[in-house]
């Protein structure tokens, strides 16, 4: 596990998550192709309504535009998610966000990043 920056939140027993911006609307092909080269990902959804065309639809979204959490190594995730023309959300300290958590926890962990 790597040594801990100002923008990680550590907890006992879980593991490092790097955030990876696509444009909206991509991040179910791009958990697609980190899945094919062996990474574990996560985009937590939630379920709006929409009218279309009068009629409420029932439609599945991320709960963060753009954002999906893949766990493994910087430096190999790196080439999957530059062929996908996607980018790590960075800090302002200019170095990948991460945030160390087990699954359950981590879109509430990122969403006090974001604050």
């Amino acid at each position: 596990m790597e040594k801990a920056n100002n923008n990680m939140m550590m907890d006992e027993n879980a593991r490092c998550w790097y955030i990876v911006y696509t444009a909206p609307r991509l991040e179910r092909k791009l958990m697609q192709h980190l899945n094919v080269a062996g990474y574990k990902t996560f985009c937590p959804m939630q379920t709006i309504y929409v009218n279309w065309d009068g009629k409420m639809k029932e439609i599945i979204v991320p709960f963060f535009s753009g954002c999906v959490f893949v766990e493994g190594d910087l430096k190999d995730i790196a080439p999957v998610v530059a062929s996908q023309k996607a980018a790590f959300l960075v800090g302002t300290d200019g170095k990948e966000l991460s945030i160390v958590s087990d699954k359950a926890n981590l879109s509430s962990k990122f969403a006090q990043l974001l604050k």
